[in-house]
């Protein structure tokens, strides 16, 4: 089936495009959010080829792709057109006023991670794009011997750290696309966070206040919570303005005053909220890796895969390892899920070994094969293989949390948010790496081990 005939299935089979509010994707999954979930066929989309999975978050249709996901994204964007614009702000003018009738509210914890996923997932192409720019500087500098004074690797270093430094105007681009504001107002708001001219007014003043409101001296430059909350406000203030300002003075008139509401807010009030809130967010992690490294390695590397299939994994790598490379240059602590994405490869290995169907064997090597060398992207092994069979991923849980605790106790750490793969392993050289590899080694030789001992279900189709 050719992409544009898939984008049609796909988009008949969530109920056509008057039922679709929005769509997006991230590195492999199309994610389109619907006004009516009973006219979705799940199952009939789970059966499409070309389609590994279906995952439900709220009412987001996350459909597992792989590789070929931009272009089927790009069809079912032809096929919606404006229409999906059109209907996205209606939709929101009526959820402010009424309640959709048969419309089941999401709890709160399913709409933060969709929200912040939805937000991050479209920055994680200019985050990879960074992240292996700083991987072919690592490479220069530690194999080719590249001195680090090298001008050409300090503007690639610099290249690649870039967005860590301008982490909230970014989230804040795409966090006014998601709210559907203005997002010249909204790069404005949130490059104030980052601005020297703002940031430097700290460097002279012990006390800095607006308006005789404490302004706090913190740190933005890695963190997501300020932007998201801050565009979240500018979209509530924006929609307000324009009702009880007149047409005429729109234009004008909008963008100055939801600059003096929002701004001064976001200074006194949101920045310090959020920037507390993300770090208390990180902090499960990060306290949990500091009283006990291998403890917490068991259980990130553990559960990594689970996170996956829910999408919380987007919103941990930006609140956590982003921060945390942007503040001391390494990653201690997500990082400790690498040897789970070996285990998922050694488990789709295994399958191929263990089963007995030649159909079974080549299509569990050809998808661990391509989750290995796409760069660990490990959904196509995932979902075509151990979760399918169920078995390889309870194997998967278990070597990834004793490779996760092996790595951890070692310190490993990475110097890039960047899957550990056959591409990427020099940007996590230096302490602790051959930690990583003893437990990227033992998980997925246990995980190769237990998966063959149990063997799979050959009846499941």
């Amino acid at each position: 089936m050719n992409k544009a005939e898939l984008a049609k299935q796909i988009t008949n089979n969530v109920g056509s495009v008057d039922n679709i509010t929005g769509i997006a994707h991230c590195m492999t999954r199309l994610r389109i959010t619907v006004k009516n979930e009973a006219l979705v066929k799940t199952e009939a989309l789970s059966k499409l080829d070309g389609v590994l999975k279906v995952v439900k978050l709220g009412d987001q249709y996350q459909i597992v792709l792989g590789g070929i996901v931009d272009d089927v994204f790009e069809e079912v964007s032809k096929l919606c057109g404006d229409k999906v614009n059109i209907t996205e702000e209606t939709i929101d003018e009526n959820l402010d006023k009424l309640p959709v009738q048969g419309k089941k509210k999401s709890n709160w914890l399913n709409s933060a991670i969709e929200t912040i996923t939805g937000i991050v997932a479209p920055v994680l192409p200019a985050l990879l794009g960074c992240s292996f720019i700083t991987t072919v500087a690592a490479i220069a500098t530690s194999i080719f011997k590249v001195p680090d004074t090298n001008t050409t690797i300090q503007i690639l270093n610099a290249v690649g750290n870039t967005l860590y430094g301008f982490f909230p105007i970014i989230i804040g681009w795409s966090a006014a696309k998601k709210f559907k504001t203005n997002i010249s107002v909204s790069l404005v708001i949130t490059g104030l966070l980052v601005y020297s001219g703002f940031t430097g007014i700290f460097s002279n003043n012990t006390n800095v206040s607006f308006l005789g409101i404490p302004v706090a001296n913190l740190y933005y430059g890695s963190s997501v919570l300020p932007a998201v909350l801050t565009v979240i406000l500018q979209s509530y203030i924006e929609k307000w303005l324009k009702r009880v300002v007149p047409d005429t003075l729109k234009s004008i008139f909008v963008p100055f005053l939801t600059m003096l509401i929002v701004v001064p807010i976001e200074i006194t009030a949101i920045g310090p909220i959020g920037e507390w809130g993300g770090e208390l967010f990180a902090s499960i992690f990060t306290k949990a890796y500091a009283i006990n490294p291998a403890l917490a390695g068991a259980i990130i590397g553990g559960t990594w895969q689970i996170l996956i299939i829910v999408g919380m994994h987007i919103a941990i790598l930006g609140m956590v390892s982003v921060p945390n490379i942007a503040a001391t240059g390494k990653d201690h602590v997500i990082m400790t899920h690498a040897p789970s994405l070996m285990c998922q490869i050694a488990a789709g290995l295994a399958v191929a070994l263990k089963a007995k169907n030649p159909n079974i064997k080549k299509n569990a090597l050809v998808l661990s094969i391509t989750s290995l060398f796409a760069g660990s992207v490990i959904e196509p092994v995932m979902y075509g293989v151990t979760l399918k069979y169920k078995k390889p991923f309870y194997a998967v849980c278990i070597g990834g949390a004793i490779g996760g605790a092996i790595t951890g106790a070692f310190h490993a750490g990475t110097s890039a948010a960047v899957a550990f793969s056959p591409y990427t392993w020099p940007v996590y050289l230096g302490e602790g790496f051959g930690g990583l590899l003893l437990g990227c080694a033992v998980g997925a030789a246990v995980t190769f081990v237990l998966t063959y001992m149990m063997g799979i279900d050959e009846t499941i189709e």
